[in-house]
């Protein structure tokens, strides 16, 4: 009876949630942590499988009966209402014993420091891009002014001379369109102005300018404006999948889509490329060098998103981004 006592003792002042699910999917016990994850009412001996879903991604990890073969899992960091929660299962000769562990704190401040290192990113762009702009573009403009007085000069006297002055008006003319295009990729202007929707509406004109690649994008009537914060990242991770598509995928069309559900924006960019195996993607130098995979994955994580990749050789590749409209800069009041 005392060693009884000290048992559940200790499993109550553990600073972790206990449970021990039977092999039939009824609760043996759980202490005061467990159930205030799980929201178990008082007691023991009644059915499990509707409080597990309670935690979302709890419920695809156990089947019922529980078999005595049944697999360790690792959840870390799932979502459950308004916390984060890392759960263990392991097999026990009862049946299957969960440990849930409060990560939250540990969550937020990995959340702060992406986006620390987002912001910094975003604001060093801001700067080159405003000094290429105030910079290089006014002193192009004043070599093209220079050349032309000097073609008016020269006139007809030396068609050697008027000859390299046109040659080195149309590189300055390509080099103002490129350091143009660097200036706007660096900050786009758009997005600031107008917002997502017209930004990545943008981004595809410019793809198609180039005549090579047909970009298209479709959005589903999004009337509001979506916050600055979600609609930074969600560009940055079309010009990601879209520089893909075109430097290293080989792809000769690519679909932009912008979709709002209830609570989440859906974006999804597939392309016709030359794809890769699901089995060893950073094998291909499509994944290996174009798509700057680790910065999306950071991007998707800032927003509290998740991102799917699909893809066979020979088939494209299909990236779906979903990211949740509340507590991320979702939209603008």
């Amino acid at each position: 009876m005392e060693r009884t006592a000290l048992l559940e003792s200790i499993i109550e002042s553990v600073p972790y949630g206990i449970v021990v699910v039977e092999r039939d999917g009824k609760l043996l016990l759980a202490n005061r942590l467990g159930r205030s994850y799980l929201k178990l009412p008082e007691g023991e001996g009644f059915s499990m499988p509707e409080y597990l879903k309670a935690i979302p991604a709890l419920p695809g990890q156990m089947s019922f009966p529980i078999r005595e073969s049944a697999a360790s899992f690792d959840l870390l960091a799932v979502k459950a209402g308004n916390i984060y929660l890392t759960i263990r299962g392991r097999a026990v000769p009862q049946g299957l014993a969960l440990s849930i562990i409060d990560v939250t704190r540990a969550k937020k401040a990995e959340q702060h420091m992406l986006d620390a290192i987002l912001e910094a990113t975003e604001a060093q762009r801001r700067k080159l891009s405003k000094e290429i702009h105030d910079g290089i573009g006014p002193l192009i403009s004043t070599i093209k002014l220079n050349l032309d007085a000097l073609q008016l000069e020269i006139k007809g006297e030396n068609a050697r001379a008027l000859q390299m002055i046109e040659s080195m008006s149309e590189l300055l003319k390509t080099m103002s369109n490129d350091i143009r295009s660097i200036s706007h990729n660096l900050m786009p202007n758009v997005l600031v102005d107008f917002g997502l929707v017209a930004a990545l509406d943008n981004l595809c004109q410019r793809v198609n300018s180039s005549g090579k690649v047909q970009a298209n994008f479709y959005h589903s009537d999004i009337r509001e404006r979506i916050g600055r914060k979600m609609a930074l990242g969600l560009y940055r991770i079309s010009q990601e999948l879209i520089n893909n598509a075109v430097k290293y995928a080989g792809a000769s069309t690519i679909n932009v889509q912008l979709i709002r559900h209830s609570n989440s924006i859906v974006l999804m960019v597939e392309d016709d490329g030359v794809g890769f195996s699901p089995h060893q993607p950073h094998q291909s130098p499509a994944m290996d060098k174009g798509i700057g995979l680790k910065n999306i994955q950071t991007r998707v994580r800032s927003l509290g998103g998740s991102f799917i990749l699909e893809s066979q050789p020979g088939q494209g590749v299909l990236a779906t981004i979903e990211v949740p409209m509340s507590g991320q800069g979702g939209v603008d009041g």
